[in-house]
């Protein structure tokens, strides 16, 4: 008998880093993290009360590094003393890639993160455990390059033990929901549409064929780019923004008496126009042409906000495209955990299909 093949998969993105794995007892083990980090100088005390908090921390000098979750919380109890422009929640990563602003320590802070991530529940890589890690596409409006991302990411997550392969965000929404093409006689093409990942950092495009993507793109505005600007006109801190855009926020029923709802609907309107309207250049000038209409599918933290998917079917109604769309649906049926959870879902699906193939080679040899 062949030796079992074990699949994986991590989304490292610029908010939330998720992961999946295979139990090995039939099930999947799903764990998530925020990609967030504060600071605090080091001290003794200090250390041993985390300790004895079962804080997720790491020390490097005369620094501690608070990380995950319990950053964000620690964040949130000072919004009272803060400004609109204090940053004390910091992010290893910045626009989908790693943050250039302090490259060493992000570099060193992701990596605990997705490590832990990874290990929780169900501990190290098992051998010849297929992992596959999502990827940003090259923005349209940006000159980020996701270069070194892609191989810090590789080379850390071989080092843990993994077959670690890289996967475009946009396409992993493809595997994880597949969107169908329509074609005239009622038969449908499976794998062949839209995936759109709305991040933190950036927006993911996919248009694929049958599973491979014809073309891939992102639009380096988001969520981020939404808190940054509420922040501004509000003179609210931005981790009581963030909050009140995760927890309180209906484009179905605004609280029109709320100034931070209201930016937030104001800011939303103007991204989804940006970055729609980008998608929109893109294939402008297209010769190509499909046999019937495609589904796209949004996913993504900024995408869950009740009544998101309205917002962008008002604008691409507006839009002269190649294809037609038949539909646009929100990922997991619009639920907010399985919305986040698309990328990460299509990186699995992507690894059992490989773990599978890899054991097929076996058994033949």
């Amino acid at each position: 008998m062949p030796e079992t093949v074990y699949a994986a998969g991590e989304d490292i993105g610029t908010m939330w880093i998720q992961t999946a794995r295979d139990d090995g007892k039939g099930g999947i083990t799903y764990n998530s993290t925020r990609d967030a980090y504060c600071e605090m100088p080091h001290d003794d005390e200090m250390e041993s009360v985390l300790k004895e908090q079962g804080i997720h921390f790491i020390k490097e000098g005369q620094k501690i590094y608070v990380l995950g979750e319990d950053a964000y919380r620690q964040c949130s109890m000072a919004e009272f003393t803060l400004k609109a422009d204090d940053d004390i929640l910091k992010r290893p990563m910045k626009s989908g890639v790693i943050n250039p602003s302090s490259p060493k320590t992000a570099v060193t802070i992701l990596r605990e993160l997705m490590r832990a991530c990874l290990e929780r529940g169900v501990g190290q890589a098992r051998p010849g455990e297929i992992l596959y890690f999502s990827v940003p596409a090259n923005p349209v409006d940006s000159p980020i390059d996701s270069t070194f991302h892609e191989s810090m990411a590789k080379q850390f997550l071989q080092g843990l033990g993994y077959d670690a392969r890289p996967l475009g965000e946009g396409a992993a929404v493809i595997y994880a929901e597949n969107p169908l093409m329509h074609l005239p006689d009622g038969t449908t093409v499976p794998l062949t549409g839209l995936g759109v990942s709305l991040g933190a950092g950036q927006q993911n495009f996919c248009l694929a064929q049958r599973g491979k993507a014809i073309d891939e793109f992102s639009v380096a505005r988001s969520g981020d780019w939404i808190d940054d600007r509420v922040a501004v006109v509000t003179g609210e801190p931005k981790t009581k923004v963030l909050r009140m855009k995760e927890n309180k926020l209906d484009f179905n029923n605004l609280d029109l008496d709320d100034p931070i709802i209201l930016a937030l609907d104001s800011y939303y309107e103007a991204l989804v126009k940006y970055s729609f309207g980008k998608f929109a250049e893109r294939f402008a000038n297209k010769r190509g042409s499909l046999d019937g209409s495609i589904d796209m599918v949004l996913s993504g933290g900024t995408a869950s906000v009740p009544g998101f998917d309205k917002k962008v079917k008002a604008v691409l109604s507006n839009m002269d495209l190649p294809f037609k769309i038949h539909e646009v649906r929100l990922a997991g049926g619009g639920d907010r955990m399985k919305m986040l959870k698309a990328v990460v879902k299509g990186c699995y699906v992507r690894a059992v299909q490989a773990a599978k193939k890899a054991n097929a080679e076996s058994e033949k040899k």
